[in-house]
């Protein structure tokens, strides 16, 4: 969804999702403060992301690994930890709060367990923000994910070996 600023569940989604990675550090949960700065202290690795036709691995300590095959038109398939089929999106680039934002669509029967939000409507993220959770990328379907099939449940700590990056600046 679109609007002239960013929704308090989104934003507080954002937190949650890096937040999540605080559970694997010993010291306890950093400040909301302290989370927003860790992402945004991350280099823009991927400034032409979105780009139909690649196939995105994604880190959040809330999420973990995530694997993404952007399609033409829109269309993508999602390769989420635990899962085991993909999840059918649909994605569009549009600006909210002035700023360039990516709108995901999930099924309606989809469930996001950091945001604790249903799929079925657009959301939107700042596409700034969601550029520095990239920390790779393939050309192509490598995993053939268009088919709506994983190649086996995704460990949500353990990225497919086919990524390069850095494993141990990106890991639970």
């Amino acid at each position: 969804m679109l609007g002239t600023r960013w929704s308090h569940a989104i934003l507080m989604g954002l937190m949650l999702a890096i937040a999540g990675l605080a559970a694997c550090d010993d010291a306890g949960p950093p400040s909301q403060q302290d989370i927003l700065s860790d992402v945004l202290s991350r280099k823009n690795q991927f400034p032409d992301y979105p780009q139909a036709g690649n196939t995105y691995l994604s880190f959040t300590l809330g999420h973990g690994f995530q694997v993404n095959y952007l399609a033409p038109q829109g269309r993508a398939w999602l390769w989420y930890p635990g899962n085991r089929a993909g999840v059918r999106e649909d994605y569009k680039i549009g600006i909210a709060a002035g700023r360039k934002a990516i709108c995901w669509r999930h099924p309606k029967n989809s469930y996001n367990p950091v945001t604790g939000q249903s799929g079925g409507d657009f959301a939107c993220e700042p596409l700034d923000l969601s550029q520095r959770t990239v920390v790779s990328v393939l050309p192509g379907d490598p995993f053939n994910l268009a088919s709506g099939q994983v190649p086996y449940p995704l460990d949500r700590c353990t990225a497919p070996e086919a990524f390069d990056f850095n494993r141990a600046r990106f890991s639970c």
